[in-house]
């Protein structure tokens, strides 16, 4: 396999971008990232960005989204995490967890039309509800412990703070989480994209391993 170039920076959201380049003809590639997390309370204080306000591609608010806010009341006097359990509870009445159903193409409404998904289309959902009264969300990838797959969820927005919430697990997070990237919805929190040229197919392999260390 002949040698790449491996450049380092931001993207617009904030998150750590690796971009690699091989020139050479080549009929596989593979890269290996490794790390050590110190893990600490979920919170992260930040200046809002009002992007996180408005709908984006994956989570366009349409009539299936207002159908599901229509059966939920969320008292004016509760809390912001108050409101999001609220929403993520109903939001579970309509939508079962099943893999295979659904792909990275799917939008929040379409997924709500299925009445099935993956976390990516739990936290696509929930974010929509969010916005949709007035609380700021954004999309999370990373990992939770153990060997498998990434994982998404959300993180609301309250008083300078984005704090952590799993609509797929129906909890608030306080650890156990690493957090790799955020954005408006998946298409800016894709763990790894790339384009070819020339003929090519591909076929992505993807593993990961979270596991403890002993201080």
């Amino acid at each position: 396999m002949p040698n790449g170039t491996v450049t380092v920076g931001r993207d617009s959201f904030g998150n750590l971008i690796r971009n690699g380049y091989i020139g050479d003809y080549h009929n596989y590639f593979e890269f290996e990232a490794t790390g050590i997390v110190e893990q600490t309370y979920y919170c992260i204080e930040e200046k809002l960005n009002p992007l996180y306000l408005y709908p984006s591609k994956y989570t366009q608010p349409m009539k299936d989204i207002q159908k599901l806010l229509d059966g939920v009341t969320l008292p004016p006097e509760a809390t912001t995490l108050e409101k999001v359990v609220l929403l993520s509870a109903e939001l579970r009445k309509f939508l079962a967890y099943e893999s295979g159903v659904t792909s990275i193409q799917t939008t929040a409404e379409e997924a709500l039309v299925i009445g099935k998904g993956v976390c990516q289309d739990f936290s696509h959902i929930l974010i929509a509800l969010c916005r949709k009264n007035g609380i700021p969300a954004r999309y999370v990838s990373g990992f939770m412990k153990g060997e498998g797959f990434t994982h998404a969820w959300i993180e609301y927005y309250e008083n300078g703070v984005w704090y952590g919430f799993d609509p797929t697990h129906d909890r608030c997070i306080e650890t156990g989480y690493i957090k790799i990237a955020h954005g408006r919805d998946y298409s800016d929190c894709a763990l790894d994209k790339g384009v070819f040229s020339g003929l090519a197919q591909q076929k992505l392999e993807v593993f990961l391993k979270v596991e403890e260390q002993q201080q």
